[in-house]
């Protein structure tokens, strides 16, 4: 409507909540709820599923490249201008480099969530 002025939106505060209301609006304000919405349980699970991955890929890299697995499987298996790469120490401790990274990152991890708790 030209000529009349909007109210703006007021925020009235409450004992049980807030409510947003305006000339066209009134809604309630939604109640943090941890449980809800993320909280505790769900975050606790994920935190358990990523550090154990991430502990299950370090040994994974770590182990792997300097087992038997890897010179009778791995290196016969790929291509020809591979193998060499694949046989090569450096590489292979590369490797394990990579593992080990994997095990900073899970102790980063829990070190975080124990600094939250």
């Amino acid at each position: 409507m030209p000529g009349r002025a909007a109210r703006p939106v007021q925020l009235r505060l409450a004992t049980r909540g807030a409510q947003l209301s305006g000339p066209w609006v009134a809604l309630p304000a939604l109640a943090y709820n941890p449980l809800v919405l993320g909280g505790t349980p769900l975050r606790a699970t994920l935190l358990l599923v990523v550090v154990v991955y991430l502990i299950a890929a370090g040994w994974f890299l770590v182990l792997a490249p300097w087992s038997r697995f890897w010179a009778v499987r791995v290196v016969p298996a790929a291509p020809f201008w591979l193998m060499t790469w694949l046989d090569d120490p450096s590489l292979r401790g590369a490797l394990s480099g990579f593992g080990i990274v994997h095990f900073a990152a899970a102790w980063g991890w829990l070190d975080r969530a124990a600094r939250k708790a």
